[in-house]
């Protein structure tokens, strides 16, 4: 088995306030459609459908948050084992300014196509692609990005080999 070099959650403070606020809006959206009369029969199905998508939204959100990703030796995967990439398909890691990432997250870069999926909050994979981040703490992606940097280095390469003992 290798040996876990990172780990990256989301904290269960993070995890009730993105769902309560998620929750507040689309009661609020029920309440406003329940309650107030609407002369626009299209308006009041619109925000009708809204709210139960947030309903939806936040379901995933609360599913999704309950697992991690883990960073080791062979690679890139969630709790659950779902496998990402490994470190020889990762072709760089970007966390710049314009980087299209989850925010207090970074991109992967990858060399080939990955299978698409998303997890609201935790990661998401397009294309070459994998955002990672999200409702994650930003110095625990931080770290995350710069061990899988320091990995694709040949110094990173010599610690792989020693990790695997």
């Amino acid at each position: 088995m290798a040996k876990e070099l990172a780990r990256l959650e989301v904290s269960r403070f993070r995890r009730l306030t993105g769902v309560s606020v998620q929750v507040a809006m689309a009661a609020f959206l029920l309440f406003a459609v329940a309650t107030f009369p609407m002369s626009n029969l299209l308006w009041a199905a619109f925000l009708a459908g809204f709210g139960f998508a947030l309903l939806w939204f936040s379901w995933r959100f609360w599913c999704a948050t309950d697992t991690y990703l883990v960073l080791n030796s062979e690679g890139l995967f969630d709790s659950k084992g779902r496998h990402f990439c490994g470190l020889d398909q990762i072709d760089k890691v970007d966390r710049g300014f314009f980087a299209f990432r989850p925010s207090a997250g970074f991109l992967i870069r990858l060399k080939t196509p990955v299978q698409r999926g998303w997890a609201p909050g935790l990661w998401w994979a397009f294309g070459n692609s994998i955002g990672v981040g999200g409702a994650t703490s930003h110095p625990a992606g931080k770290q995350m990005a710069d061990i899988i940097s320091v990995m694709l280095t040949a110094r990173g390469a010599e610690i792989i080999d020693m990790n695997k003992d």
